[in-house]
């Protein structure tokens, strides 16, 4: 294909209206032969250097119609300066200008052709970013700022004053400007800087694929330290000069055309310039690069599995290439050689081997290096070819090698370590040991699950859960989680923890219950390295039920002694209690930052409190619902009197409600706090209080009112109308008419509401929304989260079961869709159903949610109420 305008577009340039649309039309035509090209099997990396060409001789044309006779050059920068263009990416471009003229008149005439010049390009629809410098502008401002710096060591020559680029060229090379341990250190900042936004991970949801951990910009960073240090002009001249590897580069070279392939795929889908991977645009590119669904796993997930695989490679080349290049650039000849023993030595602070053979000749160091870098906090890192070594040696780790008594045996001491267990795994599982070793790990690795519950593919899950569990036992980070660090401290075998999390997610991805095989493997593996056998029960349990604590804790009524006896059972010990809730905790927060909140911790912890005290006091605990309720009331009655509120000022509060279940559901503390409230206005018609926060975590709604059934679905309309999410909910309804409600909810980031005026606005709309007797239905729409969950399909699944002759459960699983409780809401007040009680469950795109109801007269609902409110409800859901 020609990289050459039309001739028409040249005629054209006479007049700058007509020469914009021919313009245009030129390049959409070259879009469109370029998409052709592309779906012929053309790579892309022909098509975007081919792209830069194509805008070389554009501008190079329209440079010479604005200026014929000019001491100024132009100058590419950028991707663009790489000789790189995607689709839709900026055309950065660069003006260099001699010394600016003395005369008004010369640099006002300058300035207008300049201006002509850039408006002419933005009109024919390319996205420019340019700049207009002297030399010494140049060199000031790359001095203050490191990105304009590296623009200008990727400035190449388009047209113009050739002589004045050569000297815009050399800048680079002057002593005073970013020498290159400068220049090194302010990449490496500027890359940690970048890293820490995304959470120094590679595995997000929605990844960037120039800027996230692996991305694009990793790669550049490496050429462009090269660059500079070297005068390199590819990567693949550094393999020429023996800097990196043949099988390094062809790594790279292979994740670079992977990235920018997917790059220029999602800019033609998307008609613009886009680096973000959005759920809609994942789907998109699995289809466009030939993915398909199959039993095991959707085509989506086998190409982000693809994607992390890639930028996970990019990642540990990016830290064993600058690793290098650190100990070159800062003259690592300069030893401070320390030896530890016939392996290892510190080399100016950094581990290393004693020679090149040492994993040859004592394979069992490809493990004893990870108990070397625990037991030295001091060392500061892995030399370069010392992970080039461990990398190439990974062969070893064969069945034999698993099975050699001395391996096992380090390897479980890896996990006994006072410090450093988690950089260790996180070390092992980038450079491939932890795989190797384990290769059923090796199926979990960069393995996406589809969902948003899941922010991490599963292998970074399993290690951000170890994190989070050596978190618990360090006192600097006590404050996080206070009651966990308390029952750490009294953990004696961590590493038991740790194996379990290694295992808890292990055979995700197969066919089956992943904690039902994970328990198999786990029994297996603690078997196999000799585990005592009370540890090896331990671990298996552990991982067999590793989804328990967090089901209990959100889906039941911690309230009802029935349900904690029944979890204490379940535990049976105060061992397993402390380990699973430890376990249950580091795995949920490690899911997604939107998923922990307070008001998970406060039911993570009150499930813990009471089944611990159903341990330890297990005959002083009420087994039935009357008499807890009555051992409320009477602490209660005591704190009420030290408050100076006697019984005859809330004795008709109490005996209206005695029928209910509010004396069993809410602790004496509560108790007193509504019972104040409620009393003293009592000759109020209505009682609305919007409290920020509560004890629970969550903002709280308290109403007290005359007798309205169906309250709850006036309630969500408005919660789900200003974007608050509703987490629980509870209903009263008294002897003497009145209904009284408590609602839990948290604002759009899953947080209590703090802001007053939000308060203010959420009583407001309240009152405004209960002076009508009845509000029609109207669907509530949060454009964020719809983008997000539509993408995702979630069976709705409507289960009913009587739990006693006046109340029935209602289990609901659906896609959590916006206005999904005014749904339900409706649906119940349409068919006569009355809730008691309500727990919102959302995981990811799903909400799990259950209510207590009975009928308009307190009773189970028959099968005919139950089917007509579940088909009014799944038509309100399709």
């Amino acid at each position: 294909m020609t990289a050459n305008p039309p001739t028409n577009f040249m005629q054209a340039l006479k007049d700058p209206l007509q020469a914009a649309k021919v313009g245009r039309a030129m390049l959409q035509q070259f879009n469109d032969t370029q998409f052709d090209r592309f779906d012929q099997g053309q790579p892309v990396s022909a098509l975007i250097h081919e792209r830069a060409t194509f805008i070389d001789q554009i501008l190079k044309k329209i440079w010479h119609h604005y200026f014929k006779n000019t001491s100024f050059t132009l100058v590419a920068v950028g991707g663009y300066g790489r000789g790189e263009l995607h689709p839709y990416s900026d055309v950065d471009i660069l003006i260099v200008r001699p010394p600016l003229p003395q005369a008004k008149a010369d640099l006002d005439a300058e300035n207008t052709r300049l201006s002509d010049f850039i408006r002419f390009l933005w009109d024919l629809g390319l996205e420019v970013g340019h700049a207009i410098r002297t030399i010494d502008e140049c060199i000031e401002a790359g001095q203050e700022d490191i990105s304009t710096a590296t623009n200008l060591l990727e400035a190449r020559w388009i047209t113009g004053n050739y002589p004045l680029f050569e000297q815009l060229q050399n800048v680079w090379w002057e002593d005073n400007f970013w020498p290159s341990q400068a220049f090194y250190q302010a990449k490496i900042d500027e890359q940690t800087a970048r890293h820490r936004r995304f959470n120094d991970t590679v595995y997000q949801l929605e990844p960037n694929l120039k800027e996230s951990p692996g991305g694009l910009r990793d790669i550049q960073t490496i050429i462009w330290v090269a660059k500079r240090h070297y005068r390199a002009s590819s990567l693949h001249q550094l393999v020429q000069n023996a800097f990196i590897t043949p099988e390094e580069y062809r790594e790279l070279d292979a994740a670079y055309k992977f990235l920018s392939r997917v790059r220029f795929i999602l800019h033609r889908l998307k008609k613009r310039r886009e680096d973000r991977l959005l759920f809609d645009n994942q789907q998109l590119i699995a289809q466009v690069l030939g993915y398909e669904n199959t039993t095991e796993k959707l085509a989506v997930e086998q190409f982000m599995n693809s994607y992390y695989r890639n930028v996970q490679a990019v990642v540990k080349l990016n830290e064993i290439l600058l690793q290098h290049f650190l100990e070159d650039i800062f003259n690592d000849s300069q030893r401070d050689i320390q030896p530890i023993n016939s392996r290892f030595q510190l080399r100016n602070g950094y581990l290393d081997v004693r020679h090149e053979q040492v994993f040859n000749d004592f394979p069992s160091a490809l493990l004893e290096i990870f108990i070397v870098l625990e037991g030295r906090p001091e060392i500061q890192g892995i030399r370069a070819r010392t992970i080039r070594l461990l990398r190439n040696a990974l062969h070893l780790i064969d069945q034999k090698f698993r099975q050699d008594p001395i391996n096992k045996a380090l390897f479980i001491a890896i996990f006994r370590q006072p410090n450093g267990v988690n950089a260790a795994l996180k070390r092992m599982h980038s450079y491939g040991l932890l795989a190797a070793y384990i290769p059923a790990f090796h199926q979990i690795s960069g393995l996406m699950q589809f969902n948003i519950f899941h922010a991490y593919t599963v292998d970074e899950h399993t290690l951000l859960v170890i994190r989070n569990l050596r978190r618990f036992f360090i006192e600097q980070y006590a404050y996080e989680f206070p009651t966990a660090h308390r029952v750490a401290s009294g953990v004696t075998k961590p590493e038991v923890l740790f194996l379990a999390a290694l295992f808890h997610d292990i055979a995700k991805g197969r066919d089956g219950a992943h904690e039902i095989l994970g328990e198999v493997d786990a029994r297996e593996f603690a078997q196999a390295h000799n585990l005592p056998p009370r540890d090896i029960e331990l671990i298996a349990w552990l991982v067999r039920h590793h989804l328990e604590f967090s089901t209990i804790a959100q889906r039941k009524d911690l309230t009802d002694p029935d349900v904690i006896e029944g979890f204490r059972q379940f535990v049976a010990t105060r061992e397993r209690l402390d380990y699973l809730y430890l376990l249950t905790l580091a795995d949920v927060r490690s899911t997604s930052k939107e998923v922990w909140n307070d008001w998970k911790n406060v039911l993570f912890l009150d499930l813990y409190n009471e089944t611990a005290t159903a341990l330890d006091k297990a005959e002083e605990i009420p087994r039935d619902k009357a008499k807890k309720a009555l051992i409320h009331q009477e602490r209660a009655r005591e704190m009420l009197l030290k408050q100076g509120l006697k019984p005859e000022h809330y004795q008709l509060l109490w005996q209206a409600f005695q029928d209910t279940q509010f004396f069993n559901r809410h602790s004496p503390q509560d108790l007193t706090r509504l019972t104040t409230l409620l009393a003293t206005a009592s000759d109020q018609p209505a009682i609305i209080e919007v409290n920020g926060t509560s004890n629970r975590g969550a903002s709280e709604l308290i109403l007290l009112a005359k007798n309205r059934d169906f309250l709850f679905a006036q309630i969500t309309q408005v919660f789900e109308r200003l974007d608050l999410t509703v987490v629980e909910a509870k209903v009263y309804t008294s002897n003497d008419n009145r209904t009284l409600v408590l609602f839990y909810f948290l604002d759009r980031l899953n947080q209590p509401v703090q802001d007053q005026s939000a308060l203010t606005e959420i009583r407001h709309q309240l009152l405004e929304q209960l002076s009508h007797d009845d509000a029609g239905f109207t669907p509530v729409i949060n454009h964020t989260r719809s983008r997000r969950i539509k993408h995702f399909s979630t069976p709705t699944d409507i289960q009913f079961k009587p739990l006693s002759a006046q109340v029935t459960e209602l289990t609901l699983i659906t896609k959590d869709i916006p206005g999904l409780l005014s749904r339900v809401g409706s649906a119940l007040r349409d068919n006569k159903i009355r809730l008691h009680d309500a727990k919102i469950v959302t995981i990811g795109e799903k909400a799990e949610d259950i209510f207590l109801v009975s009928d308009i007269d307190n009773q189970a609902l028959g099968e005919a109420q139950q089917e007509a409110f579940k088909e009014q409800l799944i038509d309100s859901l399709a």
